[in-house]
């Protein structure tokens, strides 16, 4: 399996950075720092860590969904629908690599989902 390299893994943010930055300038006008703020909210979450585990739970005597991330050293969690349940364990397992982040409840705010070729 190839490793993402920190130059790559840069760049990442900056095309993020920039697509944030340019999703805002079709809206309401927003000062430049302010979207670059946004961003660095989101990804300045509690912790982060690459996953070494990720399930699924999916109970047949409710609705609740719920994916379970260790990373970290720890389990994160987030309660997901049905249609997010599909989307995420077809991405999620198909992936090399998988980066999280999430609050101080441990519940998952990002999931970043590698496919190295």
């Amino acid at each position: 399996m190839t490793e993402v390299t920190v130059e790559v893994e840069q760049q990442l943010v900056k095309a993020q950075a920039e697509l944030a930055q340019s999703m805002e300038a079709a809206g309401p006008p927003v000062e430049e720092m302010a979207a670059t703020e946004a961003l660095e909210t989101v990804f300045a979450a509690a912790g982060s860590g690459q996953a070494k585990h990720i399930l699924l739970d999916h109970y047949f005597t409710s609705a609740l969904r719920r994916l379970y991330v260790h990373a970290g050293g720890a389990w994160r969690h987030r309660n997901v629908t049905n249609i997010e349940e599909q989307g995420l364990a077809q991405v999620t397992f198909a992936s090399n690599r998988v980066d999280a982040w999430w609050d101080s409840s441990n519940i998952l705010k990002i999931l970043r989902c590698w496919k190295h070729f």
